[in-house]
């Protein structure tokens, strides 16, 4: 119960500080009223986290709820129930395609979310136009702001959709499939658990009460505004999070839930009434996530030494170690006699039924240029031909392949900083927030504290180094997952570089500074040198040296690389650090570019350069990540969206771009690593058909022909 023992420090607090404005019973009617679709945001999120399903795309959902109601409403002219009720049906298919990204393409549910929220975004963009939906009829906007006892009606719809939430969890067959595929999907599905369907009800549930949620929205503030998604998910998650550690011991629950939300609202509406900084509630958000998540983190406490110890002394037995040394045995046959099938003779001894061989030339070289190992090469090849038939006159012009090369080295550069911790296995989602931090930070040094141009640079990569190290106590020390410690991080930093810039941007930068983005050598921009060296020492460290192997060792299989004698703690410290000294670097060099530091070019860098990455994955490394997959990557998905903005191609068109890449390269990395069940059905089939015409053939007085 330890939110409500911090609500009670909140209020203490905020009723000393503002008493003549807090205490007021008009304050506490519209914090209840307002926070309702919060709250219900974060109830959506529930059955989705319970069942292990990270949604990060229940801000997107949100929006979309409230855009297209209002769309359907103003633009259409469809009846209120008509169009909330399409509403309904399209968050449902939301839901729907995001079980199949998850469960059927086998994408990780993070990054099947976040692809899916940028794909929504660009729908939301499509739908508005950019701009704020008005003229909402009036018995629209009644739904939302009718008031019962004081409170508006999203208040009773919250308290009836968490009524209904908490009963299916905790009451029903159906909860108890939730909370089983969460905690152990393998284990749920031996036992009966149809894990699939969970994710698909969970996955639905979340976008429909995401929607209603934003339709909510719409009717309260008489528009549909666009802009409004985004700013749900940190508040949602960081309530599901902190609620998991009230009532349930670490387990997601719905009352829990709801009373944490309640609790964030509380201290943001409290320093609101103080006179905060506008930038104080992503900077609350972001901590509330952290603490949540490491208190529950805290209470899942590892293993005890007692039963440590009796697991040692279980695995000491006899039976364990003649068995431990079968597999020993047989291991070591494979590696004396080949990669051949493996026959028992007699005595136990394992001997090797077929040699190895090498494979020829030709063979080596078809699979070097198989689609498997460069398709982003013919992906590439693929959109040159298009956009050449589509705009030759300038697509084709040397100034575009200069200017493609140029400006997309930062986005390159910061691709290439996600290569080593995402080897390590920490998905870094605060690389665009620490290329905002770095871009804003070194302006600021620079215009307001004078600094010399080399100072001011030492200065940004020292803070950066402080940004890794604080990620990687998050996520080592901690025990926070990678990527709820980033985001919750990037709100931080997000909060830090508002504070830092005040908001706008930092102009009067030094000439000196400005020549290192734009200074041109042989006709390209010295950030692509620069992106070129730091690629060349990256690959080397990664590809040629221990330390890489440590890296891919410790992102495989963190526990074998531990008992290997790998220092993964070291390694996930070595890879944080790099990835935000890169990153802040990308973002100096966007300033320098730019000439002034701009505080809103930070997230825009996230999708694309994960998309790179995971595209670069599936090139020359089969599956691991790589440099030169990823700079390929990144200049393939840039190519892309250059000949769309050539084409003349709507704005949202490249965020479209970026979310569809994403899900795409993900699932074809996923389906290359895990070939589909029919595919290892047929093989077998056809291994069971050569070896019964071979048994045939061996049966005494077989005739051929």
């Amino acid at each position: 119960m330890s939110a409500l023992y911090l609500f009670a420090v909140l209020f203490a607090a905020f009723a000393i500080w503002v008493p003549s404005t807090f205490l007021t019973a008009s304050t506490w009617r519209s914090l209840i009223s307002d926070q309702a679709i919060t709250c219900l945001v974060a109830l959506g999120a529930v059955p989705a986290l319970a069942a292990g399903v990270f949604e990060l795309a229940i801000g997107s959902e949100v929006g979309l709820g409230a855009v297209l109601v209002a769309w359907l409403l103003a633009d259409r002219h469809l009846p209120v129930p008509l169009a909330i009720a399409l509403t309904i049906a399209a968050a449902v298919l939301v839901g729907v395609i995001n079980w199949a990204l998850i469960a059927r393409a086998r994408v990780p549910s993070f990054i099947a979310t976040l692809g899916m929220s940028s794909v929504l975004t660009a729908v939301i963009l499509w739908l508005s136009g950019g701009a704020q939906i008005l003229n909402l009829p009036a018995g629209f906007e009644r739904i939302a702001n009718h008031q019962i006892f004081g409170l508006q009606l999203p208040v009773y719809v919250m308290l009836a959709i968490a009524i209904l939430v908490w009963y299916v969890l905790e009451r029903t067959p159906a909860g108890r499939g939730v909370y089983a595929a969460g905690a152990d999907p393998d284990a749920a599905a031996l036992a009966g658990v149809r894990v699939s369907r969970v994710i698909l009800c969970a996955a639905v549930a979340c976008a429909v009460i995401g929607g209603v949620a934003g339709l909510l929205e719409s009717s309260q503030l008489s528009t549909g505004d666009p802009t409004i998604g985004p700013g749900y998910l940190l508040p949602g998650i960081a309530a599901v999070f902190l609620g998991s550690t009230q009532f349930r011991g670490g387990r997601m629950n719905v009352w829990g839930t709801v009373v944490a939300a309640y609790v964030i609202a509380t201290g943001v509406k409290g320093l609101q009434l103080a006179g905060a900084p506008t930038w104080i509630p992503d900077l609350f958000n972001g901590a509330a996530l952290l603490v949540a998540v490491g208190i529950a983190a805290h209470q899942k406490s590892p293993v005890s030494r007692t039963a440590a110890v009796r697991r040692l002394l279980r695995s000491a037995t006899r039976s364990v170690r003649s068995a431990r040394r079968a597999r020993r045995a047989e291991q070591l046959a494979r590696v004396r006699g080949g990669a051949g099938d493996l026959n028992v003779a007699g005595g136990g001894k394992v001997v090797p039924s077929k040699a190895w061989t090498p494979p020829t030339v030709a063979v080596r070289v078809l699979r070097r240029l198989s689609i498997r190992n460069i398709g982003a090469l013919y992906l590439l090849a693929f959109i040159v031909v298009v956009f050449s038939l589509w705009v030759p006159a300038t697509f084709l012009t040397s100034g575009t392949w200069r200017s493609l090369v140029s400006d997309q080295a930062i986005t390159c550069l910061a691709a290439v900083a996600l290569v080593p911790v995402i080897a390590a296995g920490v998905v870094d989602l605060a690389v665009g927030a620490e290329v905002g931090l770095g871009g804003i930070l070194v302006a600021w040094l620079l215009a307001d504290w004078h600094l010399t141009v080399p100072m001011a640079i030492g200065v940004t990569l020292l803070c950066a180094v402080a940004v890794g190290l604080i990620n990687w106590a998050l996520i080592v020390r901690v025990r926070i997952p990678p990527f709820i410690a980033t985001l919750g991080m990037s709100s931080v930093l997000v909060a830090v570089i508002a504070w830092v810039s005040g908001g706008t941007q930092i102009l009067a930068l030094p000439a000196g500074f400005q020549k290192i983005g734009n200074h041109q050598i042989l006709g390209l921009q010295l950030p692509v040198y620069i992106l070129v060296v730091i690629a060349v020492i990256t690959w080397y460290v990664v590809e040629r040296t221990p330390a890489g192997r440590h890296l891919y060792a410790t992102g495989a299989n963190p526990a074998a690389a531990l008992l290997a004698g790998i220092r993964t703690s070291r390694v996930i410290l070595l890879a944080t650090i790099a990835c935000a000294v890169i990153a802040a670097g990308a973002g100096v060099l966007e300033s320098a570019q730019l000439g002034t530091g701009d505080p809103t070019v930070g997230p825009g860098y996230l999708l694309p350069t994960i998309a790179a990455v995971f595209l670069g994955s599936t090139q020359f490394k089969n599956g691991r990540m790589n440099v030169w997959g990823t700079v390929v990557g990144a200049y393939v998905i840039a190519t892309g969206v250059k000949g769309l903005q050539l084409a003349g191609a709507p704005t949202w068109s490249p965020v479209l771009f970026d979310g569809v890449i994403l899900i795409a390269v993900v699932a074809l990395a996923q389906y290359q690593r895990r070939p589909s069940a029919w595919a290892a059905r047929i093989r077998k089939l056809v291994k069971r058909d050569r070896a019964g015409q071979t048994s045939e053939r061996s049966q005494p007085g077989f005739k051929a022909g």
